[in-house]
């Protein structure tokens, strides 16, 4: 190997060991989403999902759903990575909903683009430089936001990853007995997520004796306590001394979601 060639050869090197350690040094952390594993992004996430809640506003009933795996992906052509979301759905007046993506920080950058998935348009914001938001009208589905925030490509790191497992504790299921018992319907399941700021989910769900009708027919003979937000055949929204309740029915399956605001 000639003299040039060694030279050019170290100067490479140099420069590779400058780029690594460029990448770790500012304010102490990884500095590319290649070098942060999903586990590290879930307080963004997090974050980023209470601010969804925020400018959903007080007349709008929002339940947060668990963590995700979207699915593998490459960070690059011989990395393999991981993607998880997650995913809220918001409930309440269409004129309310409508006004969303505009009560959003301005960090986030929201803008509203076309969608490639159910047409019409939808937000997309980024919360930090690796998160993607987005905020898209459920299809056919009037009155219902839904609110995804991704981790995009990250390194994997091993599994399970407990930071994204549904939050410990009893679950308070005491709407749900109560609306469960005016169907006769006999609870199934009951799961239990929620953001760090205090913000809290549990769905429950029970299957009835047959279909059940209308949910306004028999809801409206039995009013529930606090104010009604929203409704129609298979779906009742109300609020209840700031807990936010949705029911819904689909065939003689009954779902009943409860949610706490951030603290």
């Amino acid at each position: 190997m000639t003299r040039r060639a060694r030279w050019l050869w170290a100067t490479v090197a140099v420069w590779a060991v400058v780029l690594v350690a460029l990448a770790f040094v500012a304010a102490g952390h990884p500095t590319v989403k290649q070098q942060q594993s999903p586990a590290a992004a879930r307080p963004s996430v997090q974050a980023a999902m209470a601010a969804v809640l925020a400018a959903a506003g007080p007349d709008t009933v929002t339940a947060v759903g668990p963590y995700r795996q979207v699915g593998v992906c490459s960070l690059t052509a011989a990395r393999q990575g991981v993607e998880w979301s997650l995913v809220a759905d918001v409930y309440g007046p269409t004129a309310r909903l409508a006004g969303l993506a505009g009560r959003l920080p301005a960090r986030f950058r929201a803008k509203s683009v076309l969608s490639f998935t159910g047409g019409g348009r939808m937000t997309v914001g980024h919360p930090t430089p690796f998160l993607k938001l987005t905020v898209r009208a459920a299809e056919n589905d009037p009155g219902h936001l839904i609110a995804t925030v991704d981790t995009g490509c990250r390194p994997t790191t091993g599994r399970p990853y407990p930071a994204f497992l549904a939050a410990a504790g009893a679950a308070r299921q005491g709407a749900a007995t109560r609306i469960f018992g005016l169907f006769d319907a006999t609870p199934a399941t009951t799961r239990r997520t929620g953001l760090d700021c205090g913000a809290t989910t549990v769905t429950a769900t029970a299957t009835a004796p047959s279909s059940v009708g209308p949910l306004g027919r028999t809801l409206d003979g039995h009013p529930q306590p606090g104010r009604l937000v929203t409704h129609d055949d298979s779906r009742y929204v109300y609020l209840d001394h700031g807990r936010g309740l949705v029911v819904t029915a689909h065939g003689d399956r009954l779902t009943v979601t409860a949610t706490t605001p951030c603290r």
